[in-house]
């Protein structure tokens, strides 16, 4: 991968599934400063895997063959692990946030996976 010219904006910066993925950190962030005052562990552990979605989604975006999977997979990861971070809070704010994880996990999947059930 090439880097952009200087000043310019990556192209992966522009696609759906990164603009989402940004959202989804913002949205972990806000819960985990809800949170962070009765259970620091789960707020650290939430904003720790939100913030690798983006640049694991950039990854995938950008990378090809075995890189494009390792990264795919690594986002799927770190999206499963926000989604569970949220469950421990009983809070509507978390089931959203669980929500919207399970709704980008499946577009992850969708995106980077062939017809085939192989990534391309």
């Amino acid at each position: 991968m090439t880097a952009p010219p200087e000043g310019e904006r990556p192209a992966y910066k522009d696609h759906p599934l990164w603009n989402r993925a940004i959202a989804l950190t913002r949205d972990a962030y806000s819960l985990a400063d809800v949170i962070r005052a009765r259970d620091v562990t789960t707020a650290m552990t939430l904003r720790r895997a939100a913030v690798s979605i983006p640049a694991h989604v950039a990854g995938a975006l950008t990378a090809t063959g075995r890189r494009r999977e390792e990264q795919a997979l690594a986002a799927r990861g770190a999206l499963a692990e926000v989604a569970r971070q949220a469950r421990r809070d009983d809070s509507d704010q978390a089931r959203r946030l669980e929500s919207a994880a399970a709704d980008l996990d499946a577009r992850v999947l969708f995106d980077f996976t062939s017809e085939a059930g192989t990534f391309s």
